[in-house]
């Protein structure tokens, strides 16, 4: 099952223009933030970081964040805005999708889409998402934490950047084939 769901989420960072390299570095943050796709976030609302609800289309309000991720007014009052929720998705595609597509597709405190999508090692990964307010640990905890899980990711590479080369090759050699046959019969 994590196989599956790292390739899902490899092959959309891939459509969005992650190099491959910078692509298992989405997945292996996933499985660092998700503790392997075990934690109750993830379970209950299919979320792969542990991102809160704002009203994104590709998502729902889904569980309660714990009290120390509450808003005051929600732990005081219980008067509690979307934002004290955990984004809730359809599915892996969706978390990893909107993720990418609202964090990552624009310029944050200077650091653009084309620097993270290019980045060439954990630790520069690390430095741009800290850079952009990202995560508030330490940056050599957080890039520790995605090289360690990048031991773990399972992805097919080969398909996702070649899937129209390989189905190329694979016409051709039934249309090779089919002459060949052809030609032999008459």
């Amino acid at each position: 099952m994590s196989a599956k769901i790292d390739q899902i989420i490899y092959e959309t960072a891939v459509r969005e223009g992650f190099s491959p390299t910078a692509a298992k570095f989405v997945v292996a943050q996933a499985r660092f933030e998700s503790a392997d796709y075990t934690s109750n976030v993830f379970r209950n609302n299919l979320n792969t970081s542990g991102m809160k609800y704002i009203g994104q289309p590709l998502a729902e309000r889904g569980t309660l964040a714990p009290a120390n991720e509450r808003s005051a007014a929600c732990r005081t009052q219980n008067v509690c805005r979307n934002s004290d929720y955990y984004a809730k998705f359809d599915s892996v595609a969706d978390s990893a999708k909107d993720k990418i597509q609202r964090n990552y597709s624009i310029t944050i405190k200077g650091v653009t889409p084309e620097q993270l999508k290019n980045a060439k090692t954990p630790e520069e990964f690390a430095r741009l998402l800290k850079q952009r307010g990202y995560y508030g640990d330490k940056e050599s905890t957080y890039a520790a934490g995605i090289r360690a899980k990048l031991m773990r990711i399972q992805v097919v590479e080969f398909i996702s950047k070649n899937r129209n080369m390989l189905l190329l090759g694979a016409g051709l050699v039934l249309v090779g084939t089919a002459y060949y046959l052809y030609k032999k019969k008459n």
